[in-house]
């Protein structure tokens, strides 16, 4: 990794979030894919903590169809995840197929090219376990969907990121004379 950038949003408090926050600029007509390769699933899960540099290392250099597959079926995930949390932010009911799409996963080989694919699974299932639901927040920021976990002291965090949505919004509003 020494030498690339790293394109992840790291604001959702939760390897989970982190994931379903890897397509940035969701709501606008002209989302940036960050899990465009499996060589970029393989980052992710590596700077998420979820798998080790040592399998990093070794996935990273795999290529083919086998590995194309995996990141199609990791996007799917994470949208399924995102559906999941969309729905709950509405007040809707989850529905039980995005649910169960989202926790699908079985036991592999230690040296599967699917590792990084298991592990955002894991985390998502960990999320949807034991996570306390009521502290996952939206962006308070109206073109921002990036979900992540109120760890603040009085539960009121409204943004993703200060230096970001919290500021813009805050320039909006004194510019409007609302503040």
């Amino acid at each position: 990794m020494a030498g690339s950038a790293n394109p992840f949003d790291w604001s959702g408090g939760d390897p989970a979030l982190d994931f379903v926050n890897t397509l940035d600029e969701r709501p606008s007509g002209a989302a940036v894919e960050n899990l465009a390769t499996y060589r970029d699933l393989v980052s992710f899960a590596a700077l998420a903590g979820l798998i080790e540099a040592s399998a990093s290392d070794r996935l990273r250099s795999l290529k083919g169809p086998n590995c194309l597959r995996i990141a199609r079926r990791a996007r799917e995930l994470r949208e399924h995840l995102h559906a999941i949390l969309a729905a709950a932010h509405a007040g809707k009911t989850v529905p039980k197929t995005a649910t169960s799409n989202a926790v699908r996963h079985g036991w592999i080989s230690p040296s599967s090219p699917e590792i990084p694919l298991h592990a955002c699974a894991l985390a998502i299932e960990s999320l949807l376990v034991m996570a306390d639901h009521s502290r996952i927040r939206k962006c308070g920021a109206s073109d921002c969907e990036v979900y992540f976990i109120d760890t603040s002291k009085a539960h009121r965090r409204q943004w993703c990121s200060m230096q970001n949505c919290g500021n813009r919004e805050k320039q909006r509003r004194w510019r409007s004379g609302a503040d």
